[in-house]
């Protein structure tokens, strides 16, 4: 009985050998593999800009630090030859602030309407047109570039323009058109001459009122949003200078960054 029991096990035995044979070594089953993640790509986030520049600076100390002591990037363009132009510009300067010379130019209704001392006029020649603009600008310590005070007769002067152009470029000036006509061929021309330009948006304060402010604000503002980049011209008026603080505020509740002048020039384009 023993033997038939032993026989029958080694049977056993040697049929397991010859299945197990047959399956090949054994191999774990792998774990399971999750599908690819897919990688869409994120679009850039659009920046949205403004920069802003206080006209007609240097009449008045009192009125210029109301903007001087702004903890805001803004521009200060300084008219010639007013009593307190060159100690407020360091001033700016030292605080920094960008310097802009506010260069007089020829307005309709000229002589009636008269843009003062140091003024680019369309009957001068070149040679009279350098002489005006180097002494303007010698008087208007760390202008880094100009925009024009008045001008709306000058701006459209094809040949006025080309002169003042021609010796922003030899300097390496910005040139910023304050449109002070529809009809300016400034800015234009300064981008074919490879000027680094930029033109007003808005202006802020030809109201001065909170109320007028505040919308000029909201279209500085919405041009912002619709083109990438505004600028906004104002001037040193006590109300302005209030009203740059909900400028602030408003800016960063619509995500809009406000800039230097130097930094918005990276972005400027046409105004509507």
């Amino acid at each position: 009985m023993r033997v038939v029991l032993s026989v029958l096990a080694l049977f056993a035995l040697i049929l397991v050998v010859l299945i197990l044979s047959t399956r090949g070594p054994f191999r774990p089953e792998p774990a399971p593999v999750s599908p690819p993640s897919i990688s869409l790509p994120v679009p850039p986030v659009e920046k949205k800009v403004i920069a802003v520049i206080i006209d007609d600076m240097g009449h008045s100390p009192s009125a210029a630090r109301l903007f001087i002591d702004l903890d805001y990037p803004l521009a200060l363009s300084f008219l010639p030859n007013r009593p307190h132009t060159t100690e407020l510009a360091e001033e700016a300067f030292r605080r920094g602030k960008t310097i802009l010379m506010h260069l007089p130019m020829e307005p309709k209704g000229y002589p009636d309407i008269n843009p003062g001392p140091g003024a680019i006029l369309r009957s001068m020649d070149q040679r009279e047109i350098a002489r005006i603009f180097e002494e303007d600008l010698q008087a208007v310590p760390r202008a880094v570039g100009f925009n024009n005070h008045m001008g709306s007769e000058a701006t459209e002067d094809s040949r006025v323009m080309s002169e003042v152009l021609r010796l922003a470029r030899q300097r390496d000036l910005i040139f910023v058109d304050s449109r002070t006509s529809p009809e300016t061929v400034g800015y234009r021309m300064a981008l074919d001459m490879g000027i680094p330009s930029a033109e007003r948006s808005v202006f802020l304060d030809n109201i001065q009122s909170a109320e007028a402010i505040d919308e000029q604000l909201d279209r500085l503002l919405d041009n912002a949003e619709k083109n990438g980049w505004a600028l906004g011209i104002g001037h040193p008026y006590s109300e302005t200078a209030r009203a740059l603080d909900r400028l602030a505020f408003r800016s960063r509740q619509r995500g809009i960054t406000w800039v230097s002048l130097e930094e918005g020039l990276k972005y400027a384009g046409p105004g509507d």
